[in-house]
């Protein structure tokens, strides 16, 4: 054997599949993050200090540079550049129909009844030992000190946060993860990068009750991984996404207002 040759280590494709995508998923956040600061910090120099214009830019730095600026950037590089075609069909982005509205009202519903089956589980096993109740969102929290935050984030939910994430989680990663895995374990696998993506919004001093909030994530990722699914369309999980958190919002604001 020459010198200079090295064996190569063979990485199973599935392996690679899996570790691409949980490295996307970080990537989205710390990217997300880097933007807001960035954002944040202009506002600061310039003299911008209302909240509402720091929540605005904010959500826009997270939400289109970290999640869908990421989600854009994998796609132009996996083929070498803007490949309309090849983002409609991997996106499963098509014209919406009469029967993408059905998907999306039910699909609501849905989402709501998952969060309440979940949480009743949890008041019936207390599998993690810390009662019933979870920790509260980092915005939801921030919201509740400035109520017009939550109204403000109406919109932004809906226009921003579920298409984003959605563009990222679902049609980026469990997409990929859907070429290496059978579809059932890539929704399961992406669930689980979504719930780990969002550990730093829920972190507490109590685990326990970080671990029922990352549950209550895991198990929205589960059912919006399979309403892309069966819908064959991004559009539902996005508008699902994006209305579900909506309503988490004004639930809030009408409570703390």
């Amino acid at each position: 054997m020459s010198p200079n040759h090295r064996p190569s280590i063979a990485i199973p494709p599935r392996i690679r599949a899996l570790g691409l995508c949980f490295g996307l998923g970080i990537v989205g956040w710390l990217t997300g993050f880097a933007a807001t600061l960035g954002v944040e910090g202009h506002l600061l120099v310039v003299g911008y200090r209302a909240q509402t214009v720091t929540q605005i830019a904010s959500s826009v730095a997270f939400n289109v540079v970290g999640a869908g600026g990421l989600a854009l950037t994998y796609l132009l590089v996996r083929r070498g550049g803007f490949d309309r075609a090849f983002i409609l069909e991997f996106l499963r982005l098509r014209k919406p129909d009469r029967w993408d509205l059905v998907w999306i009202v039910a699909g609501l519903f849905g989402a709501f009844a998952v969060a309440v089956s979940y949480q009743l589980a949890i008041d019936a096993f207390d599998p993690f030992g810390a009662g019933s109740e979870g920790t509260t969102h980092s915005g939801i929290e921030q919201g509740r000190e400035y109520p017009f935050l939550l109204l403000l984030g109406i919109p932004i939910a809906i226009l921003l946060t579920g298409p984003g994430e959605e563009l990222l989680y679902r049609g980026i990663i469990q997409s990929r993860l859907g070429e290496a895995f059978p579809t059932a374990l890539a929704v399961a696998l992406t669930a689980v990068v979504f719930a780990v993506v969002h550990l730093p919004v829920y972190m507490g001093d109590d685990i326990a009750a970080v671990l029922v909030s990352l549950g209550t994530v895991t198990a929205l990722g589960l059912y919006l991984g399979v309403l892309y699914e069966l819908s064959d369309t991004l559009i539902v999980p996005a508008l699902v996404h994006g209305a579900f958190n909506a309503v988490v919002y004004l639930q809030n604001f009408l409570e703390y207002v």
